[in-house]
């Protein structure tokens, strides 16, 4: 039976929150009765809660497009070393297009950042513009192979034909993913019962995942360290850790600087630490290497709807440009 979390105190109030955020990730669109069941805690709380974190902290609910789907094949993760002050060049990253995340981090990178891109030359055109940047000593990179885990993804992908109510519904969730079924419906002159049957078709056929996604920096309760690892053996053991650990948010096999990369997120570094220890203790890693996040920057994996969904790419109708 879940443990309730109606008596107030920071340990409570924490432990609330991040529950919630979970509960988000793992779906967007639930009521407020079935979060306060999930998290076990009243709807009156989960209401107030949910309002201060999206209110006061900048938690946003939106829809974001498979990454596959929309055409996006390449996805990389850059460790960036700085001369001077990280910040203005964090900024200046976060600007460019391709770039869905930004971090400011402590370690022996200065900030990272993950970008999707549709080939190799749109790669090419982004390191090209990061290495540009003045006081940016060096990028290190490592390509996805494959996304393990990734809240914001779905696990797979079926075969579905968009048209242009599709589109118009999609870019409404893009903004806000939990924007109730009539307002979707009044927005594209459908009604409730059409835009509902829409959006879990989208959902069901992986094409959008609603989720939250914590905006403008990390809370008080929050902490995030992300972790390179380099293999000495099969990978199959640590894929399964990191895929079957709660506290990683995200992993991915990839090549390059690293053959696994991952984020844990936790509410004490005690917590976050207990798993890294375990990573270590793994036959298969032969090294590991940190970083703390302590700002971020940007946080974004919706993206522009018209740029990326190509008819010709994913045999859709043409989109109407946004």
């Amino acid at each position: 039976m879940p443990i309730r979390h109606d008596r107030t105190s920071p340990e409570r109030d924490d432990a609330l929150e991040v529950s919630l955020v979970r509960a988000l990730q793992a779906d967007g669109r639930a009521s407020i009765h079935e979060l306060a069941r999930t998290v076990g805690a009243s709807r009156d709380a989960v209401s107030r809660r949910l309002s201060t974190l999206i209110e006061r902290d900048g938690l946003r609910v939106v829809a974001a497009l498979d990454p596959g789907f929309a055409g996006l094949h390449v996805l990389i993760h850059g460790l960036v070393e700085v001369d001077g002050p990280a910040r203005p060049i964090a900024q200046r990253i976060a600007e460019l297009p391709d770039t869905v995340f930004v971090s400011m981090v402590a370690g022996g990178a200065s900030l990272v950042f993950e970008s999707r891109h549709g080939d190799t030359e749109e790669l090419s055109a982004t390191l090209t513009a990061v290495r540009e940047l003045p006081g940016v000593r060096r990028v290190r990179v490592t390509t996805y192979d494959t996304l393990l885990k990734e809240f914001i993804t779905a696990a797979s992908v079926t075969d579905i034909r968009l048209d242009s109510l599709d589109h118009d519904l999609i870019a409404i969730l893009q903004e806000d993913g939990r924007a109730s079924y009539r307002a979707l419906a009044d927005a594209v002159r459908l009604s409730p019962s059409s835009a509902r049957a829409r959006v879990r078709r989208l959902l069901e056929a992986g094409v959008i995942r609603i989720a939250a996604i914590d905006a403008g920096g990390l809370s008080r309760n929050r902490v995030a360290v992300g972790v390179g690892i380099s293999l000495r053996g099969a990978p199959d053991a640590v894929h399964r850790y990191v895929v079957d650990t709660p506290a990683i948010d995200l992993a991915a096999a990839a090549h390059g600087a690293y053959d696994v990369i991952a984020t844990i997120v936790g509410t004490a570094t005690a917590g976050v630490l207990a798993v890294i220890e375990e990573l270590r203790a793994l036959p298969e890693v032969g090294s590991l290497e940190t970083w703390a996040h302590l700002d971020i920057i940007k946080e974004d994996y919706t993206r522009t709807f018209g740029r990326i969904l190509r008819s010709a790419d994913v045999g859709l109708s043409a989109p109407t440009e946004r």
